[in-house]
């Protein structure tokens, strides 16, 4: 449903339409369909081959692909095997040029955490669903690439290796420099120790094991390194002020719907 539109001052003005989580482990291609609204789309699983118009676009797990009203647009090439998901998001806005948003790119490593916000104030208050929205789209025109490839392919080490413990000294010692000098970069980049975004990249990982499977904490401890499930627990209450069995709850009704 459409709402009233909220203005942004130095942005511009829009309007919360729907918004979901989609996942599936069947074979998959995106419907080919046309609607009247943008729609952003965050992957993270699998990569999603999406076409509009004439234009062709693989967007990777971490990327954002903004998509256009009154033009068509779905899957190509041969269909997706394994896990896919990803968010989808519409939204209404009079002049898509006053957000400065790119088509794609590459996003912070807590755009996950941000989008579901988004769409649990969907479910609870459009209106603060709005606010998110509008604050979302800032950040994503904002945002700058890493300014050096050595932090870009740390981060990345981090995302993959989330479901270890790793620690600083052996990232360190991963990439060949001293913990000090890579933690020091690290904070340059992204605003906080190594050490952080490593606990970091862990409490995602978690979070997405919790909101995106139904697997129980004993196997999710297990999955990630843990040594029983009362660690896990003590492991996220300390980081998260929240239990993970109540952080699963808080989201129950996070959509697994199809797109």
């Amino acid at each position: 449903k459409k709402s009233d539109m909220i203005s942004i001052e130095g942005g511009g003005s829009l309007s919360f339409s729907s918004m979901g989580l989609f996942r599936t482990d069947e074979p998959w291609t995106h419907p080919v369909i046309t609607v009247d609204s943008y729609e952003l789309i965050y992957v993270l699983e699998n990569d999603v081959l999406i076409y509009e118009g004439d234009a062709r676009c693989r967007v990777a797990p971490g990327e954002l692909l903004m998509l256009s009203p009154h033009r068509e647009h779905g899957g190509y090439g041969e269909k997706n095997r394994g896990t896919t998901s990803f968010y989808w998001l519409h939204f209404y806005t009079p002049d898509i040029t006053a957000w400065q948003l790119p088509v794609k790119r590459k996003m912070p490593a807590d755009t996950e955490k941000e989008l579901r916000e988004i769409l649990h104030f969907s479910l609870t208050d459009v209106r603060l669903a709005e606010l998110e929205l509008a604050r979302f789209l800032i950040q994503a025109s904002a945002e700058r690439e890493c300014g050096s490839r050595t932090a870009y392919e740390l981060r990345e080490y981090l995302r993959l290796n989330a479901s270890r413990p790793l620690t600083v000294a052996e990232v360190a010692a991963h990439f060949g420099y001293s913990c000090d000098h890579l933690s020091r970069l690290y904070r340059r980049e992204f605003g906080c120790d190594l050490k952080r975004g490593i606990v970091g990249a862990r409490l995602r990982h978690i979070e997405a094991l919790l909101l995106n499977t139904d697997y129980p904490l004993k196997t999710i401890a297990h999955m990630c390194g843990f040594g029983d499930e009362n660690a896990l627990v003590k492991f996220f209450g300390y980081h998260e002020g929240i239990s993970p069995t109540s952080y699963r709850s808080r989201f129950f009704r996070v959509h697994r719907n199809a797109h």
